[in-house]
């Protein structure tokens, strides 16, 4: 298979929707002989920020922020460690990158026009696709780059 693309982005969040997508991914990069960037985007929700009635939890100060942000921080490594492990055996060695804001927005913010992001269709919240919309359509329909949403 002939490299059609500069890059492949993985973007994941730990479901298994994203899992599958990854592995798509580094077979892909495999065929075409591409780089592959992993792509974890920590996602604090609004609700971190304001406390009810939108959020059960009450966020009192930044330091109660950045506990959360840091355990969120640690989770995302142990996704990417977990993708990156899978294309080692693959023989792939892979980009492993932690962005923080909207999911949707940071995956279209890295992709370039000679890309392909490949990702899962749904994530791992139900509840944001309810009230936000899906991070898969938004991306879909806004990237420059072309999207490959793997079922």
């Amino acid at each position: 298979m002939e490299k059609e693309f500069e890059r492949l982005i993985t973007p994941v969040d730990g479901s298994e929707s994203s899992i599958r997508a990854a592995r798509k991914a580094i077979y892909l990069a495999k065929k075409m002989g591409a780089d592959i960037i992993a792509l974890y985007v920590l996602h604090l929700p609004i609700s971190a920020y304001v406390g009810p009635p939108y959020s059960p939890v009450i966020y009192t100060d930044d330091i109660e922020i950045k506990e959360l942000r840091k355990k969120m921080k640690n989770e995302g490594n142990q996704v990417l460690d977990k993708i990156e492990k899978m294309a080692l055996e693959e023989g792939i060695k892979i980009a492993k990158k932690i962005v923080e804001g909207s999911p949707d927005e940071e995956i279209i913010k890295i992709s370039k026009k000679d890309d392909l992001i490949v990702m899962g269709a749904k994530g791992i919240s139900a509840i944001d696709r309810i009230f936000l919309g899906s991070v898969s359509e938004k991306v879909l329909h806004h990237a420059k780059s072309s999207v490959m949403i793997v079922r």
